[in-house]
């Protein structure tokens, strides 16, 4: 009999990602993997990768960490996310000092968010997806954006943008195109797709 839920292996210590699949009835198993994130979109970028094909790499090195020794039929989800203004990456902030200079570099412009996630089976790939969100932000005023980062603190250096739009950070913004779950980190909604279609959640 098919189920409204199974079991995945999650490539990731992400609370947001994992609370996004909890919360569809999917039994996680977090498995976060010790990557050199910086180091590999170095590799990309001299590669001449775009951001996008980045983002899907950097989801390929997590699931790949992630599938040794698991069983063949196992699953296991990774995603990774880049934040595009007009083709220029940002990282996740080291400091709210930091976290500060991107924002005011973000303040009323709009910026892409390339979201990658992957499936595999066992430890192969067999399936992967990209959402692009567009967000802009509002030009918002200095006294704001020093209130803002006094309230958030260093809860936002483990968010690309330095926001979390499930928070505070929907403040930031004046539009935002794209299904919030991408923005989140993981497109949802085509994954749950690709596991109906795969036959192990309930059509």
């Amino acid at each position: 009999m098919m189920s409204f839920s199974t079991s995945l292996i999650l490539a990731s210590g992400s609370s947001a990602r994992r609370m996004l699949l909890e919360n569809a009835g999917l039994t996680v198993q977090a498995r976060p993997v010790d990557l050199d994130e910086e180091a590999l979109r170095r590799s990309c970028e001299e590669q001449g990768h775009t951001l996008s094909q980045t983002a899907i790499a950097l989801a390929d090195a997590k699931a790949n960490l992630a599938t040794r020794d698991v069983g063949f039929d196992e699953l296991t989800v990774a995603a990774d996310q880049i934040l595009d203004l007009d083709g220029m990456a940002f990282a996740k902030p080291d400091s709210v000092a930091e976290a500060a200079e991107h924002l005011r570099r973000l303040r009323g412009r709009t910026h892409i968010l390339r979201t990658a996630v992957v499936l595999y089976k066992g430890g192969e790939k067999i399936w992967e997806h990209l959402a692009s969100p567009r967000l802009t932000m509002r030009d918002f005023s200095d006294d704001f954006l020093k209130a803002y980062l006094e309230r958030e603190g260093a809860a936002i250096l483990s968010c690309v943008g330095a926001y979390r739009l499930e928070g505070l950070g929907i403040q930031l913004f004046s539009v935002v195109e794209g299904a919030q779950d991408a923005v989140m980190g993981l497109p949802l909604l085509p994954l749950l797709e690709e596991l109906r279609e795969l036959k192990v959640l309930a059509a």
